[in-house]
């Protein structure tokens, strides 16, 4: 009867647990979903590295080609299709690629990288740290800004993730045999999504079982349903790859494109400037994650701990070490990081500390100078500082500045005074309304600085048979989006000359440098249609609207001479 009484206790407790990681799991998800969603759609498309990503969706669609889509011409194989096939799976719904469904693949992504974290905290340790982990990760700063942005980086944070919390369940669960095949299918997803960098957690876990097991703790991995699953799923994709040319693939796209960018020794300022990045990526939780750094170096004999830091260590050198330094390449060490700094704020939150006390002043430090500095920018002219053409521009940021202010508080109070819960629970909710604030003030500013939409009712407005050419260095691929085809260019000036020589009535659109070096006989008769300025530069759109070939080139009838 007792032992009847023990087993009954124990299925209910287990019960009870599994409601209570349930509950959790949807509060991570309603909470991430209201905070990254609600902007999706109102992001223009500014940005050829996003724009690409867009055309290479709706080529899809137009043409079916689904393994050779183009952009600029050329069949694109730098990264694998999995993006762009979210986009064109969700668009051809809609009928059409828009701002929303190019965006939405990233933001749900960005859900699931949250979830995933839970349940890896959540087994590593405990309930309250697993939440307080997806918490911090879903309203730092980095995080949020690519959870908006129309690129395959948290598609693969998603997968890596996901292979994280699989990997440690085949550790913690030694009879799931389903986890390393969980493991293996999401890490060939994470390369499906971008390439190699989706490979950074099995070398992570790699690392792990080597300082845990020795070399021979490496045979955990042995999963030959795990293996075969990972090999389907990568030359599904991998295949029509090297179909359209082993050679080029190889040479052009796995090395140049892929390995040759983790394959470099930076220099020292490069490396102050990834910690930079990695520092600001991760605000305003990065206070924490100083705080927790030393206290899990000294604990990392703790199983959880080693898997934690080497989970943040080896992506951040592998990124340290690459070729180019681009931010969005720290994304996959927030999860780990947010991991970390939970860890500490529940087993330790509660001692006080003078670094704590610190790191409180020093926050609220920043907040009050940033709440004095920002609205002076505005009337000063800094080289490298870019303030949007708004002369309501102090007062729209005086809001996210207070809330500055109060986050400054939280954290002071939270680190100085040892009450991990008020500084988790009051920052979270502090920093997602700067967060939805600040996305809807930096949508409304891009509108007015780069609105690429009535950049192209302008060109159609004077061209409107559609005969426009582009003279530009910049690629300026959101203007074939918006366009709905991709615009003619012109490459270089005696293409110019044919062109202008060709046709009856020429609308180019020039910038600044290329102008420049137009000899001066070739624009003297054309005209200044409009200036624009996009992208930080000018932009020109010269042709006429009547004209005549007296000495063979092009004139235009009445038009005063292009001053340049």
């Amino acid at each position: 009867m007792p032992s009847h009484d023990h087993a009954t206790d124990s299925t209910a407790q287990a019960t009870q647990g599994q409601r209570g990681r349930r509950d959790r799991a949807l509060l991570i998800i309603v909470f991430t979903a209201l905070l990254v969603l609600p902007p999706v759609g109102h992001h223009l498309v500014v940005k050829s590295d996003e724009a690409r990503f867009v055309l290479l969706a709706r080529d899809m669609l137009e043409r079916g080609a689904w393994f050779s889509a183009a952009v600029e011409g050329q069949q694109y194989r730098n990264k694998p299709p999995l993006f762009p096939w979210t986009i064109a799976a969700l668009s051809r719904l809609r009928g059409a690629v828009t701002e929303g469904t190019a965006q939405l693949p990233a933001a749900v992504a960005a859900i699931a990288a949250a979830l995933c974290t839970f349940l890896l905290g959540d087994r590593m340790f405990g309930r309250r740290a697993g939440l307080w982990a997806a918490l911090m990760l879903a309203t730092s700063a980095g995080f949020f800004i690519h959870s908006q942005q129309i690129l395959p980086d948290m598609l693969v944070l998603a997968f890596a993730t996901a292979s994280a919390y699989a990997f440690w369940r085949s550790v913690t669960e030694p009879a799931s045999t389903g986890a390393l095949v969980g493991f293996y299918a999401a890490l060939a997803f994470a390369i499906f999504a971008k390439g190699p960098v989706g490979l950074l957690p099995l070398l992570v876990v790699v690392t792990w079982l080597v300082t845990e097991h020795g070399l021979r703790g490496v045979a955990h991995l042995w999963s030959p349903l795990g293996i075969a699953v990972f090999a389907v799923v990568t030359l599904f994709w991998l295949g029509p790859f090297l179909a359209s040319g082993s050679q080029s693939f190889g040479e052009d796209v796995v090395w140049e494109d892929w390995l040759a960018w983790y394959l470099a020794w930076p220099a020292p300022r490069r490396i102050l400037a990834f910690l930079g990045d990695a520092f600001l990526g991760f605000l305003p939780w990065t206070l924490v994650l100083l705080m927790a750094l030393g206290p899990a170096i000294r604990n990392r004999r703790d199983p959880a701990v080693r898997f934690a830091l080497l989970s943040f260590a080896v992506p951040l050198l592998v990124v340290i070490f690459s070729r180019a330094r681009l931010v969005r390449y720290l994304l996959p060490v927030y999860p780990a990081a947010a991991l970390l700094a939970a860890w500490w704020a529940d087993t330790r939150g509660t001692q006080p500390t003078t670094l704590g006390r610190v790191l409180g002043w020093t926050a609220l430090a920043a907040a009050g100078a940033t709440l004095i500095a920002v609205p002076m920018l505005s009337s000063l002219q800094l080289p490298d500082v870019e303030i949007p053409a708004d002369p309501l521009f102090t007062w729209k940021v005086l809001p996210a500045l207070a809330g500055g202010v109060l986050l400054g508080l939280v954290f002071l109070i939270g680190l100085s005074a040892g009450r991990p819960g008020l500084l988790v629970r009051a920052g979270v909710v502090v920093m997602a309304l700067l967060l939805g604030y600040g996305a809807w003030l930096a949508n409304g500013w891009t509108e007015k600085a780069e609105d690429f939409r009535t950049l192209v009712q302008t060109l159609r407005r004077h061209a409107p048979d559609g005969q426009v050419r582009v003279f530009t260095a910049a690629k300026l691929l959101p203007l074939d989006f918006y366009f709905g085809r991709e615009v003619p260019r012109i490459l270089s000036v005696e293409a110019l000359r044919t062109y202008l020589e060709q046709t009856d009535r020429p609308t180019v659109l020039i910038d600044e440098q290329d102008l420049r070096v137009t000899p001066r006989d070739l624009v003297q008769d054309l005209r200044v249609l409009e200036t624009l300025r996009i992208h930080e530069q000018s932009l020109y759109l010269v042709g006429c609207s009547g004209r005549e070939r007296a000495t063979g080139s092009p004139r235009c009838v009445g038009a005063e001479p292009l001053r340049r």
